[in-house]
């Protein structure tokens, strides 16, 4: 019996320090279950195409593993990542989310993904030069305009072919000009409303405007029939 204790000693406490471990490890980290919210992030997107912002952007993940693991991936960034790889052309497809998507650290599990699956429509990439709509603010004091001129006077719009398709103008920001008679020209920047869209150039826009003052009507007095 003694010789059966001491046999292997310095394995037997060996064995006998982890599993003292992994028991204060156990208590000292219980098992939970949590919620994340996480970004999904595409990989191997086709170059000529985009996803539409009708698809989801974030998924919540509900989480299951000791305290110390979940709080280790709650800080790690984690993400919801869908691989396009094989799609080459518009169309609309769904991903079923599991624990592929999502880089688990070790001993933690998935128990479900909210929303469970996941439907993405891929349009084409385009470009269209589309015009540009100066906003000018007219000053007080009974002036007109008579002219105006833009440059550039279109503008490349890049983004889902939908969206381009669906634009009429560009704008720019407002235009104030001085309450002057005569030729103005205004720097300014152009923006789109569609924040899903883009514009392919890098200047800004010049508005030239010229300005005229209206004559106040004279109505005679004192002329009477």
């Amino acid at each position: 019996m003694k010789r059966w204790l001491t046999e292997n000693l310095g394995w037997k406490l060996l064995s006998l320090a982890v599993a003292v471990a992994l028991w204060l490890t156990f208590v000292n980290h219980p098992e939970l279950v949590t919620s994340i919210s996480v970004p999904i992030e595409y990989a191997n997107v086709p170059a000529d195409l985009e996803v539409t912002p009708e698809s989801p952007e974030r998924v919540r993940l509900e989480v299951r593993g000791p305290s110390h693991r979940i709080h280790q991936f709650e800080t790690s960034s984690p993400a919801v990542v869908l691989d396009l790889k094989g799609i080459h052309k518009p169309c609309e497809r769904t991903f079923r989310i599991t624990s592929e998507h999502v880089k688990l650290p070790p001993g933690l599990t998935l128990v479900r993904a909210v929303p469970a699956q996941v439907r993405l429509k891929l349009e084409r990439r385009v470009e269209r030069r589309i015009p540009v709509r100066p906003h000018v603010v007219v000053p007080l004091g009974g002036f007109e305009i008579v002219s105006q001129v833009v440059e550039p006077a279109e503008l490349p719009v890049v983004g889902p072919e939908s969206r381009v398709r669906a634009v009429e103008v560009v704008e720019t920001d407002p235009v104030e000009l001085s309450p002057t008679a005569g030729e103005q020209t205004v720097s300014t920047q152009a923006f789109l409303r569609d924040p899903e869209l883009r514009l392919a150039w890098n200047g800004g826009v010049t508005v030239r405007v010229k300005l005229v003052q209206r004559r106040p009507s004279s109505s005679p007095e004192g002329l009477r029939e």
